[in-house]
């Protein structure tokens, strides 16, 4: 399995993850036309992926306990590259993601278990995602310490207990849908021409956490725009025709890339 690189840059003493996406509170600009919400996760109540839509989850193969890079944002004093135990999680399209969890889950059997609450989650992903996405990397722990990114890598990284309270506020799916979005497709759109066109039509953002950086504009506006294309049920009306009119030019975006039609939304 691929590891990903990770580069670090030092600036101003601090201590930068070049390509990193990791989520963060968000802070509005007054200079910006308001936003609807606060932010997509857990600033609303919508349910936009919900436990019990399909999955096209197919099989798990364990690969065993090796070395692979395992970054974690807590700052712990840990080596990079670490023993992790390693599965390969297949779909029915035909893709494969790898889940390297840490190897304080303590044995296969007790990693195996966790796989298992995230691969269904997975396979609810659009097969974009699955097509660029190389693996997720699990720690054990972190309560409070929210999944991050790498656009660059391919991979995003996760922390058990934090998933255990997203899980519990039915929100661990919209976070994979979030974190997928920036560990596949971005890379490819978020400096193209199409997206800064839409952006520029709309004029507006559907988040305040949009607000903070083109990235997160990019997976907010994703996770509202799948929506609105395949379970626009999910918004009550007067909350659907507000997004529509608020991002309409983002919308066709995303539309074109998870459909491959191109035009405004119908």
């Amino acid at each position: 399995m691929n590891k990903a690189l990770i580069a670090v840059v030092i600036i101003g003493g601090a201590i930068t993850l070049r390509g990193v996406h990791s989520s963060m509170e968000a802070t509005s600009s007054v200079s910006d036309p308001p936003a609807l919400y606060r932010s997509s996760v857990v600033g609303t109540d919508f349910d936009f992926i919900t436990e019990s839509d399909p999955d096209s989850f197919q099989r798990l193969e364990y690969k065993g306990f090796d070395e692979f890079e395992m970054p974690d944002k807590r700052g712990t004093e840990q080596a990079l590259v670490q023993n992790a135990y390693i599965f390969n999680a297949y779909f029915t399209d035909g893709t494969m993601i790898g889940v390297a969890l840490s190897k304080n889950f303590g044995s296969r059997e007790a990693a195996e278990r966790e796989v298992k609450r995230y691969i269904p989650r997975i396979g609810k992903l659009p097969p974009l995602y699955r097509q660029k996405i190389k693996h997720i990397v699990v720690h054990k722990g972190g309560a409070d310490t929210t999944a991050f990114a790498e656009d660059k890598g391919n991979f995003f990284v996760i922390y058990s207990d934090n998933a255990t309270k997203r899980i519990g506020t039915h929100d661990l799916e919209e976070t994979f849908f979030h974190e997928g979005t920036h560990a596949s497709i971005q890379e490819d759109y978020l400096e193209g021409a199409a997206w800064e066109k839409a952006k520029s039509l709309d004029g507006a953002y559907i988040t305040d956490y949009a607000k903070t950086e083109d990235q997160e504009d990019f997976a907010e506006s994703a996770l509202f725009a799948y929506t609105i294309i395949y379970h626009p049920d999910r918004f009550p009306s007067v909350e659907r025709d507000r997004i529509v009119k608020q991002i309409p030019n983002r919308i066709a975006f995303f539309k074109n890339l998870y459909t491959g039609r191109e035009g405004p939304l119908k």
